[in-house]
């Protein structure tokens, strides 16, 4: 794995870990039971991971698509 990986897996974990402490603090505040506080905030986190993949997914996807049109460029030398 290299280096820019390892950091990706580090920044979703992050993401995921912020997402379920403010989801936690949020449900706290709620007159529900412990368990389903728990629950709640793992669903959240859970989603606003998801949300966070598809965008950097896309980002990946924009960075591709304009790089390899520039290659592209480059490889038939027309500017």
């Amino acid at each position: 794995m290299s280096q820019t990986e390892s950091l990706r897996a580090w920044a979703v974990f992050g993401f995921w870990a912020v997402g379920l402490g403010a989801s936690l603090a949020f449900q706290w505040t709620r007159p529900i039971p412990t368990q389903l506080k728990i629950i709640h905030s793992r669903v959240y986190a859970q989603a606003l991971t998801l949300a966070g993949l598809g965008m950097a997914g896309a980002v990946q996807w924009l960075e591709d698509s304009s790089r390899g049109a520039s290659e592209a460029k480059k490889a038939t030398g027309v500017s």
